[in-house]
This record gives structure tokens, sequence and C-alpha cells, in this order.
């Protein structure tokens, strides 16, 4: 009776191996879920063994939702892409037919749809706010770096010197993607303007950069209280702030020539506002009053520099229409002075001499040097390009 015990216990083991290989060669199910496109990607997997490939080889699935058969897939291989819909779970019965058929029933859990839940235009732009957490996405909208993201759900497109009509591709934490159409107005544009009014036989002084201030001109403006607007580098008025403080108050006008004198047309849209911005800001810290007036470095100008200033709170571009070249004085024209030309010097060794000859032309001309204000431009022609020479 022993011996047959054990041939009893060899044969139940044997049976229990078989079984095991047998399970072990039999394909097994992997899915994955695509929040981006909601869908679900079933595929068979080969068992373990040699006959797992072959088993494999002859098998299909079908899919259905919730058993139903109302969304139906059938696959003549092993892999069945399924559409799923959002926000919500959706129960998907697997059958496998086959050398070793089965079914399972797969419960698939997909996150809400990726919605707008507010659109609002302001003064900077578009601001959307999301009905889901957002990852910020990263690349230029419209050709410039409009996008940002304020909060966790919402994302904010600014104003760029073009209108910019473009779809956003916005992704969700959770893997939800929304396309959102989005039209964004036009930056407004600093008017620039190379003259200014006339009236009163008036003439406008102007002297850019500051790097070498002339104590000449400031006795002259102490003394004949001479109307002259500076037009500074920020780097070169910090060098020498108590003249410029100086200047303020014998009655100088400061305006805003950037930080650091770049071609602002060679620079991106943030780069030429945080040039004219940053000028803008100091001058206004040291000196008392930011300035609304700029001027742009070698009257280099186009649509996207407009719109840079506008950006850094400047509402006047001045250019210019006469020049002082050593003692000569040029006009656009050729001709002699009129009212309502703005005159450009620089603060250069020589400066008071060069002032004193274009006083005298100024005074023969019955001409009167005015202080130039925002208000000095009012009924005058906006102009696209002011004379080059800066």
């Amino acid at each position: 009776m022993p011996g047959v015990l054990v041939l009893v216990g060899l044969a139940v083991a044997c049976v229990g191996q078989r079984a095991a290989a047998v399970a072990a060669a039999s394909p097994h199910l992997a899915w994955a879920l695509s929040p981006a496109s909601n869908t679900v990607t079933i595929r068979l997997a080969p068992g373990s063994g040699p006959s797992g490939h072959r088993i494999l080889a002859r098998s299909h699935l079908t899919v259905s939702q919730d058993g139903n058969g109302h969304l139906r897939r059938k696959s003549a291989d092993t892999m069945v892409r399924i559409p799923v819909p959002p926000g919500r779970q959706t129960r998907l019965l697997v059958q496998v037919k086959g050398p070793r058929p089965f079914r399972q029933t797969l419960t698939v859990t997909v996150p809400p749809a990726l919605r707008v839940i507010t659109s609002r235009r302001g003064p900077q732009g578009l601001l959307v706010t999301l009905s889901a957490p957002l990852r910020p996405r990263r690349g230029p909208l419209c050709g410039t770096d409009k996008v940002s993201f304020p909060a966790s759900s919402q994302v904010a497109v600014a104003k760029g010197p073009e209108v910019c009509r473009a779809n956003l591709n916005l992704t969700a934490t959770d893997g939800e993607q929304a396309v959102v159409p989005v039209t964004v107005p036009a930056l407004p544009e600093v008017p620039l303007y190379t003259f200014a009014g006339p009236v009163g036989r008036a003439i406008y002084l102007t002297i850019d950069d500051g790097w070498t201030p002339s104590p000449r001109v400031l006795a002259l403006m102490r003394r004949t209280h001479l109307p002259v607007t500076a037009f500074l580098i920020a780097q070169a008025a910090r060098r020498d702030l108590p003249y410029w403080q100086a200047f303020v108050q014998a009655g100088g006008t400061v305006g805003d020539h950037t930080v650091s004198h770049p071609n602002l047309t060679q620079l991106t849209l943030a780069q030429a506002t945080a040039q004219w911005g940053q000028a803008r800001r100091a001058l206004g810290q040291w000196l008392g009053r930011a300035p609304l007036m700029g001027r742009p470095p070698y009257g280099a100008i186009t649509p996207a520099v407009q719109a840079a200033a506008y950006r850094a709170g400047l509402r006047t571009l001045v250019g210019w229409s006469a020049t002082v070249d050593h003692d000569r004085i040029r006009t656009w024209d050729g001709k002699a002075l009129e009212p309502g030309e703005i005159v450009l010097l620089h603060w250069v060794p020589g400066l008071g001499h060069q002032l004193t000859r274009l006083l005298a032309a100024i005074r023969a001309r019955h001409l009167h040097p005015m202080p130039l204000t925002p208000a000095s431009f009012t009924g005058s022609v906006p102009q696209r390009h002011p004379l080059s020479g800066d």
C-alpha cells in the first residue's frame, strides 16, 4: 500500500505541473489609457514557454463597452484601440478567442475633458481659465514669447506688435488635452513725432545720451531758464546722478533713451520692453518723475519697438528734424530752421559751444525755445521713421 500511495502522489504532481504549464503558456491582457486622445489600447501579451507565441498567433480580440455590444471593436490580430468617454468609468468586456479562450472585464476611469471655463480680454492680452491644472508649455506663439501661466489652471496670452490668431494647444496635468483658438489684439503703438507744435514760433532743443555732462549748459539753463530735454541712457545717468538732479532742478526735462543704447529693432519684444521699462523706472526713482517720452537709439524704429515702448509705460516717442554736427546745423530739407523743429544734439565735449551757435541761429530766425512735453505734439502728425544718425 505505501507504494500505491507514492504512485498516486506522482500522478497528481504531474497533472498539476501540466496545468501550470498550460496556464503559463496562455496569453494575458495588457492595456493602457491615453488621456490625450481618450483611447484605451488593449493587447494580448504572449505567455511563457515554447508554445506561448504559437498560441498568441492563433488568438484574436473582441471588445465591447459594458458588455452591451453598443461599442464594439474586433481585431484580426492581438491589439485593439477603443475610444472611451472622458469624465466617467467605463467597463470593457474583452473576449479572447483562440486555443486558450477567456473573458475579462476592464474598468477604465478617464479624467474629465479639459475645457475652457472663462476667456477674458484685458489691457495686456487674453486670460483663459481652464477646468483643470495645466502643464506649462514651452515655445513661442505667433512668433513671440507671449504665453505665461499666472495660476495652475490659467494661461495668459500677451498682446504683441501684431494681431495674434492661433490655436493654443494645452495639456492638463492628468493628460487631457484641449485646443483653444485664440485671437489677441495687437498692442497699441506709441506714436513717433519728428515735429512738434509750431505755435509761437516754437523750437525744441533735445540732447541725447548723457556720457559727458556740461557745466556750461547747466549754467546757461540756470541763467536764462533755457528749456532743454535730455534723452538719457540710464547707465550714463547713474554715473553722474548729482548733475542730472541739478539739471531737473534747473527746469530740464528728462526722456527715456533706454538702459544701454542698443538697436531695439534687433531685440525681441521682451528685451526691448525691458530696455525701455527698466530705464524709465530708474530715471523716475532717481529724478522724481518717470518719463512719458522716449527716443529710440539710432532712430531705429519698427512697430515692435513702438509696442515695446507702450508696454513699458511710454506714451510718446520723439524723433528729430534737425541736427547739430560740430558747428553745422542740418535740417531735414536742407533749409533754414522753421517753427516746430526738434533739434538733436549730444552730450559731448564742445556741447556748450554748439549750443551757443545754435541759439544764435534760433534768434536770427525769431524762433523761441519751448519746453517739450507730450502736449507739445497735439495736432502734429505721427511719423513712421525719424532721421537716422543718433
